[in-house]
């Protein structure tokens, strides 16, 4: 079964978490809801998810602690945005995109062309990372209008500036024609996907096995999370040690890896049941009858990484896990299904896929002559 079963619960539950809509599709992650509460709240997830247009903040806080200090990590992530002609990700979307980039890439490109968008994002990195950026914070502004992506620049940390010098880029907003590279690009895609999966082996087809099967998922994963409702606020909490042994998703992951499955090890059930001590708590808030506000939190300490790192075949007998793994997540939402104004910035150059590639041909060139 090996820990990527622990790995991939994780993540679809994560996704089921913070993806509008996804948790009331096909099927429902409701828990102990009565039918009532179970409804509204799906209702409002759906409406969200639905949602064409609106704006939202985010903060984020994602913080490994460990004795070694090149393996710790604290990374910030705040930001804002607003959006409109957007359409929702489903479950058909997500299942497309793990299995056949072509078709991803071609529903990419066709929602682009009916899409804008401005978001604004600052990354505080961690000490490794920041020395790249001068110990500055990683500012990103980003507009899309027609299938353009814009960037801002300016905004980037001046240690960044002699590079977008040799790239002959300019100090402000500059451009990426995105349907013009998605549409040339798409072989190269395809291409990267096809080596990843011969690649990564069982694990790649476990991740892609699991995206198809989420509403089974989702109805087994149900039995495993307790919800308590207080007005317009839905508390959840899920019982990750109870998923992971669960017989339908244990089964999920042992048909996914197919002639690479293996028995359960001693290490892999210690890995599980030390999950007992980790948490996952996330809290819907409603707003109407849409979503008004969605938290995360996952507290995984360190006594459970040591577990996961003990039943992984990549550890090594002197690798040192984290001794506590936190994450946090807050995204608010307003103006849900209301008009908002988005436009290019003025006097913006917009690169095409071949000056991207000259671009890097010319840098490429330009290293190696060094």
């Amino acid at each position: 079964m090996k820990s990527r079963l622990i790995a991939l619960c994780l993540f679809l539950v994560m996704v089921v978490a913070l993806v509008p809509g996804v948790m009331a599709q096909d099927a429902n992650l409701c828990g102990n809801l009565s039918g009532d509460d179970c409804t509204a709240l799906t209702t409002a997830i759906t409406n969200t998810g639905a949602a064409t247009s609106g704006a939202f903040t985010l903060s984020s806080v994602i913080d490994v602690q460990s004795d070694d200090p090149t393996q710790a990590g604290h990374i910030t992530i705040d930001g804002d945005g607003k959006f409109s002609g957007t359409a929702p990700m489903s479950m058909s979307d997500m299942t497309s995109a793990s299995s056949d980039p072509t078709a991803a890439v071609q529903k990419a490109t066709e929602g682009l062309k009916n899409f804008s968008g401005a978001y604004n994002f600052t990354f505080g990195l961690p000490t490794e990372a920041s020395a790249m950026t001068g110990g500055q914070p990683l500012t990103l502004n980003l507009i899309f209008v027609n299938g353009v992506m814009y960037v801002d620049l300016s905004k980037f940390p001046q240690s960044i500036a002699p590079l977008l010098t040799q790239m002959k880029l300019p100090n402000g907003w500059a451009g990426l024609d995105l349907i013009d590279t998605l549409t040339n690009a798409s072989g190269m895609f395809s291409s990267m996907a096809s080596s990843a999966t011969s690649g990564s082996g069982s694990a790649s087809s476990e991740a892609s096995t699991a995206m198809t099967d989420l509403p089974k998922f989702m109805a087994a994963a149900s039995k495993h999370i307790t919800f308590t409702r207080d007005g317009d606020t839905f508390t959840g909490s899920v019982d990750l040690n109870g998923l992971a042994s669960d017989a339908d998703i244990q089964a999920l992951m042992t048909a996914s890896a197919g002639s690479d499955a293996k028995p359960m090890t001693d290490a892999d059930k210690a890995a599980i049941e030390s999950l007992k001590d980790a948490k996952v708590d996330f809290v819907f808030t409603l707003n109407g009858d849409k979503l008004g506000e969605v938290k995360l939190t996952v507290d995984i300490p360190g006594s459970t990484m040591t577990a996961i790192n003990a039943a992984s075949e990549d550890s090594s007998s002197d690798s040192k896990p984290p001794t506590n793994v936190n994450v946090s997540f807050d995204i608010k939402y307003s103006g849900l299904g209301e008009a908002q104004t988005i436009a290019a910035p003025d006097g913006a150059p917009v690169l095409k896929f071949a000056d991207l590639m000259t671009m890097f041909g010319s840098m490429s060139g330009g290293m190696s002559s060094g």
